[in-house]
């Protein structure tokens, strides 16, 4: 069987990004995966090809607004897809502390918090500098986050949740807006024994007040922080914390700007390859 290959390359490349877009192409019929530097390649039986289904992508299109996508094609032969997913997906390794590793990677007893994510459609796997700098911070935040109640918006594979579930949260709660992303974090969460997480589809109107949290994590790109941190403010713990990712470091000020005028201010920042994470808090009145 021949299998048609897409390799996408997104500008700026942002890790969510590529997984909103591996979801879509999920849904109409691409059945494996793999990251790149810049992007990300997905396969489709040939004879299940359709141009127009790229060209009329709804997904593609609202991207694009705000991000350079392009790809090209390729025919290539049947792969040995888990192969596949065994090369495109190594171990990693946050300071010295957390090893990432999937189901068919060896375990390490000598390291103090190991997650498995098996990404299946991607969604976040820590090998992107976000989603590092957002382990490092959890990290950071250990002695603070035992016995607390966390939000993870855009949870993707539950990475962050289930980092947070191991740093000592009381509970955790992961919201995504992809099926896919719901489907596989659930997975994540029964491979690394966890119990306290709870995974809703849907976006931050869910956030309606009723629940509010010591600990906010929200790896997204900057338009959506910039549009929903209003509600992560007004559901925000008094001594809470906002940690946030997926953005650039020129991208800081006016996240600073927007956070200033909900009465949060900047407790601590991380940076990586040009990428962000800030740690914010509520302003001393």
């Amino acid at each position: 069987m021949f299998y048609k290959e897409l390799t996408f390359h997104i500008v700026p490349h942002v890790e969510d990004i590529a997984d909103a877009l591996i979801a879509a192409l999920g849904d109409i019929g691409y059945d494996s995966f793999s990251y790149t530097d810049d992007g990300f390649r997905a396969y489709i039986p040939s004879d299940r090809f359709r141009q127009k289904d790229i060209d009329t992508l709804d997904a593609l299109a609202f991207l694009r607004d705000s991000y350079d996508i392009s790809w090209e094609q390729a025919d290539i032969e049947n792969r040995d897809w888990n192969k596949l997913w065994e090369e495109s997906f190594s171990p990693i390794v946050v300071k010295g502390r957390v090893l990432v590793r999937a189901s068919f990677h060896p375990s390490d007893p000598g390291i103090e918090h190991e997650i498995v994510i098996d990404p299946k459609m991607s969604f976040g796997t820590g090998h992107h500098a976000t989603t590092a700098l957002m382990l490092e911070t959890i990290l950071d935040l250990e002695p603070s986050l035992r016995g607390k109640r966390v939000l993870d918006m855009g949870c993707g594979t539950g990475i962050l949740s289930i980092m947070a579930s191991q740093a000592g949260a009381a509970s955790v709660i992961g919201i995504d807006i992809d099926e896919w992303a719901y489907a596989n974090a659930q997975e994540n969460m029964a491979a690394n024994d966890i119990h306290n997480i709870n995974v809703l589809i849907g976006d931050a109107s869910l956030l309606d007040g009723g629940e509010t949290y010591d600990i906010i994590l929200a790896n997204i790109n900057r338009n959506i922080l910039l549009n929903d941190m209003p509600r992560y403010a007004a559901v925000l713990r008094p001594g809470g914390r906002l940690v946030m990712s997926g953005f650039y470091t020129r991208d800081v000020p006016v996240l600073l700007e927007k956070a200033s005028s909900l009465g949060l201010a900047i407790e601590s920042r991380k940076e990586q390859d040009d990428w962000t994470a800030i740690v914010l808090a509520p302003a001393p009145r």
